[in-house]
């Protein structure tokens, strides 16, 4: 920071003074900035340590517990083995109600209780479930209520979204020529009865144009049909055509073949057959673009003859 504090580094256009200042500025930042820094570090050195504690202790909150669980098991065994002695009882059918074993009925976990016990705490249990179910209906009738209310709160505010849609279209609507007419005619019953003469009249109209148009259509589709058989057999000749050009090549090839190995040398005879076949190979290409223009322009006329549907504007 002492290099860049120096003049060297202050635009020419700043006085001194300003320098001055902006130099003690930035060097009262940075020593802020190292403060919060340091200060920055500290807090998390803390933090840590105060985390690390906070598990320290957590482990040893766990391992008190854990022998405070060992000594509680150990004092109710020493319990158990004192006091729970082995004693023979005959009890009436029906007051067992320990789940009996597939051979033998094992009563190690079962509890003897007097029979003065078990009425009062099955009375208490039928009282007990006689105030749930009633109040169980209360809440049923409370919460049906509340539905009824909130249902009938949505109607009402239905009603008033409609009835201000009502009235704002009654406030917007354009009183039109048609419509003061309507308004103060008395006998709209005949205006009526001509709008819609004169709209069954157009409506017939339509459709006699439609008709019509319907017409020309299948008049044209038919003539594209006839002119597309027309191609498809002239690509026909084409493609036989082509057939025999082929196989007359492959004649005139070999016979040529033939008479340049009877009458020139080995070498001569390979460069002629050079310049011979690119020749065929020159013809076979120009013949196979023809070929090709001619199945393009039956392809676009077959395109021709899908009818277009083009919106009237």
């Amino acid at each position: 920071m002492a290099e860049l504090d120096t003049d060297i580094h202050k635009p020419e256009i700043l006085e001194d003074e300003i320098w001055e200042r902006f130099v003690e500025a930035r060097a009262i930042k940075v020593e802020s900035e190292l403060k919060v820094k340091h200060h920055n570090q500290k807090i998390q050195d803390l933090n840590n340590y105060l985390q690390r504690k906070v598990e320290e202790d957590d482990n040893m909150k766990n391992r008190i517990e854990k022998t405070f669980q060992l000594l509680n098991e150990l004092r109710d065994r020493k319990l158990k083995f004192l006091m729970n002695l082995e004693i023979q009882l005959l009890l009436k059918q029906g007051q067992v109600e320990v789940d009996p074993g597939v051979f033998s009925t094992r009563f190690d976990s079962a509890l003897l209780i007097h029979r003065s016990v078990i009425e009062d705490l099955n009375s208490q249990i039928v009282t007990l479930g006689e105030g749930k179910v009633a109040a169980m209906i209360d809440c049923k009738d409370y919460y049906k209520n509340i539905h009824l209310l909130e249902w009938e709160h949505e109607k009402m505010q239905m009603d008033a979204e409609d009835l201000n849609t009502k009235t704002r279209d009654v406030q917007t609507l354009r009183v039109t020529k048609e419509l003061q007419q309507f308004l103060f005619e008395e006998n709209n019953a005949q205006r009526m009865q001509k709008e819609i003469q004169t709209l069954e009249k157009t409506i017939k109209l339509n459709e006699a144009m439609h008709q019509r148009k319907v017409c020309d259509k299948k008049r044209i589709l038919d003539r594209f049909m006839w002119l597309i058989k027309e191609k498809e057999a002239e690509c026909g000749v084409l493609d036989a055509e082509l057939k025999e050009l082929a196989v007359s090549l492959v004649e005139r090839q070999q016979i040529q073949e033939a008479c340049v190995a009877d009458l020139v040398p080995a070498a001569d005879q390979r460069m002629k057959d050079i310049v011979a076949r690119r020749k065929l190979v020159d013809l076979a290409k120009s013949q196979s673009q023809e070929v090709a223009v001619l199945r393009a322009e039956v392809e676009r006329l077959r395109m021709k003859t899908f009818p277009a549907l083009v919106q009237n504007s």
